[in-house]
């Protein structure tokens, strides 16, 4: 399983950002061996990480850990069945320990959003892989 860290940085001593688009790094984390497979650099007119959600999708991540999402990126993810977690502050290796536990983020910025939606829950019967 892999999911995405949206962070101040590119190591992992890095921070999880208040805001999605805060994010200056996109960090792709294998679960099975707790570990950064792949890092993204965001790109300077991307002012709200919207290339950052097209890239979690691509990537088949099932969930990503950040702050608190604008609108078009909440959309973007939410239409492909991401879970977004709240881990804003927190480090690296603690976002990735806690994962599970995190509170789902189900609005974006000034927005009502999308239904609460997880692949943690057992009885998820939405068609996206787990």
């Amino acid at each position: 399983m892999k999911i995405a860290i949206a962070a101040d940085g590119c190591d992992m001593e890095s921070k999880v950002t208040a805001k999605f688009a805060d994010a200056c790094w996109l960090l792709i984390v294998e679960m099975d061996r707790q570990r950064i497979c792949e890092k993204v650099r965001r790109g300077s007119q991307d002012t709200e990480n919207e290339e950052f959600a097209k890239i979690i999708v691509q990537r088949n991540c099932e969930s990503v850990i950040c702050g608190e999402i604008e609108r078009i990126p909440f959309e973007i993810l939410a239409a492909a069945g991401v879970t977004r977690s709240l881990g804003a502050g927190l480090t690296i290796p603690d976002a990735i320990e806690h994962e599970n536990m995190l509170e789902l983020i189900t609005d974006h910025i000034g927005g009502t959003g999308h239904d609460s939606h997880s692949h943690h829950a057992e009885t998820c019967s939405c068609g996206h892989d787990e």
